[in-house]
């Protein structure tokens, strides 16, 4: 990988990245350290000026579930609906409804994002939204003034290792000023239900910036959260797995993180997502 791809504070282990020609190209996105330092100052911007913004990233399974296929864990979690039998369009334009969208830059990534939205340039590499978290700039920026919104059981676990003082130490902040939770499972059928829990929720407390994973479901919701609240959203995805324990150290620039965990807690009914790759690596478990 060339310097040029480098995000400091943060790792890359994963083979496949480290060798793809993307990441060893100068042209493949040649102003990326110019771009990521925009990003950060951006959302320090918009947030210092209450400034609503949604910063939203779209991968492999949003891209397959547009084009109505099924693949993976979306049956398992995220629909119990084919998504060949469902409208799709609110999905579709949710997303175009965003004020930056991303995509990995993955040639196969890339190809897809071209191919459903033809006529939208994608504003910066996702890669982005995972660094902040992976290197922690978004808690040293905005501390105590974040709020969260994530999969019941995730948010339910990371308020638990918050009870810890190494955690927060690790993290650099006490709390989260809210958490905002959405089913575990088959939320993309529950979108009107969802947003009317998330709005009560946005309305209860203000937080200057909101990160959030919330799956495939994001698509057709993530744009109705500035309706309800002028904070910056950012769609971090596995950065709320990690901030539970349960990502994989082969993520994009994730390479460096600590999975926190709880003995002896109960880590059924939470999605372990690609955890299981690198467990029991950099990991610290509190009892």
């Amino acid at each position: 990988m060339l310097e040029q791809y480098q995000i400091e504070g943060t790792k890359n282990i994963c083979e496949y990245d480290l060798n793809l020609s993307t990441y060893n190209n100068p042209n493949t996105w040649p102003t990326f350290q110019e771009d990521y330092k925009k990003f950060k100052n951006n959302i320090i911007d918009y947030a210092h000026r209450g400034e609503s913004r949604l910063f939203l990233r779209i991968f492999d399974g949003e891209f397959l579930f547009l084009q109505g296929k099924a693949q993976g864990n979306v049956l398992r979690r995220h629909t119990h609906t084919h998504p060949s039998l469902m409208d799709l369009e609110p999905f579709h334009e949710g997303f175009l409804a965003a004020d930056y969208v991303s995509t990995q830059l993955y040639p196969e990534q890339m190809r897809a994002y071209n191919l459903l939205f033809p006529d939208r340039k994608f504003d910066f590499p996702m890669e982005f939204l995972y660094a902040i978290v992976a290197n922690k700039w978004i808690f040293k920026t905005f501390g105590n003034e974040i709020g969260i919104i994530g999969g019941e059981g995730k948010i339910n676990l990371i308020k638990k290792l918050l009870e810890h003082q190494e955690y927060r130490d690790y993290l650099g902040i006490k709390s989260f000023k809210n958490y905002i939770t959405v089913p575990e499972i088959y939320s993309c059928n529950n979108i009107e239900l969802i947003e009317q829990n998330i709005a009560r929720k946005l309305q209860e407390k203000y937080c200057k910036v909101y990160i959030f994973g919330i799956g495939i479901s994001k698509l057709a919701l993530a744009h109705r959260f500035k309706k309800y609240s002028n904070s910056v959203f950012l769609d971090v995805g596995c950065g709320v797995s990690a901030l539970a324990g349960c990502t994989s150290l082969e993520r994009p620039y994730y390479g460096a993180w600590t999975n926190f965990r709880i003995k002896n807690h109960d880590y059924r009914g939470i999605d372990p997502m690609d955890y299981r790759d690198t467990a029991g690596s950099n990991e610290v478990v509190l009892g």
